[in-house]
């Protein structure tokens, strides 16, 4: 396990990776630079440190309770986790964004985290790719997407809010994963890996709707079943019999997810 640098200046502490990052000078450069209010659920910051483009991107509570207590948490905890699963992913040659370490402001008695991480130069997000790419590097895009998550089961991470945005591609077709928020590591079983299958599925179905761009059942199927020959479990079958009854229920969330934030 990679030992994490702790360093303290005024109301804010930083635990860092290595000796990389100037810890002052990025403290300056954070409170310095504006909040990207249209990127990810919190927003994020985007700083530039000697010719060097850094992400920090800040934590929300999730559920009904976002509206009362934002970003406002007891503790950086949940931002050491994602930091810890990161590095272990890195360390096991799992393509993710670099990690470089955690930001926490202290408001007695209260805190706000966020994670910093090196920015990706010259990739776009899945959705697009997948939206304007040629079949074939749709279908690999789609078969490299399911072998990656057997590797997160294989490497024992699960994580219950994993979704196509968080996926990017490179110039070369090759995926990165970003924001392991909430995830941890366990002995995977398979309704664990139904469950991350199926909230990327109820993503899929949300960006249908809105029109964006449509998964065919082709598609799906080459997912399931690069999925199941990989990890040994038969999921096609299963699946398909609750695939009306999940569709129903991610509607019904989507709507109430509109009432409470204003999303459309």
């Amino acid at each position: 396990m990679i030992k994490l640098r702790k360093v303290k200046i005024g109301s804010f502490v930083m635990y860092l990776v290595s000796d990389a990052v100037d810890p002052s000078l990025f403290l300056d450069r954070f409170l310095r630079t504006g909040n990207q209010a249209d990127k990810g659920r919190g927003g994020l910051k985007l700083l530039s440190i000697n010719e060097e483009l850094f992400v920090c991107r800040k934590y929300l509570h999730g559920g009904v309770g976002r509206a009362v207590t934002k970003d406002l948490f007891l503790s950086g905890k949940r931002a050491l986790n994602e930091l810890e699963i990161l590095l272990y992913l890195k360390e096991n040659h799992f393509p993710v964004v670099e990690p470089v370490g955690i930001l926490i402001g202290e408001d007695f008695p209260f805190r706000k985290p966020h994670i910093i991480t090196k920015f990706e130069e010259n990739v776009g997000e899945l959705l697009e790719f997948i939206k304007v790419s040629s079949r074939k590097m749709r279908l690999r895009a789609i078969r490299d997407l399911a072998r990656f998550m057997w590797y997160l089961e294989k490497l024992g991470v699960y994580h219950p809010d994993l979704h196509l945005r968080n996926v990017l591609v490179n110039k070369n077709g090759k995926l990165i994963f970003l924001d392991f928020d909430k995830a941890f590591r366990k002995t995977l079983s398979k309704k664990n890996v139904e469950a991350m299958i199926w909230r990327l599925n109820r993503f899929a179905e949300k960006w249908e709707v809105k029109g964006y761009f449509r998964v065919s059942i082709m598609e799906r199927l080459l997912f399931v079943r690069t999925y199941s020959r990989l990890s040994g479990y038969n999921l096609e079958e299963e699946m398909a019999k609750k695939l009306v009854g999940k569709k129903l229920l991610s509607r019904a969330g989507w709507f109430a997810e509109s009432i409470l934030y204003g999303k459309k």
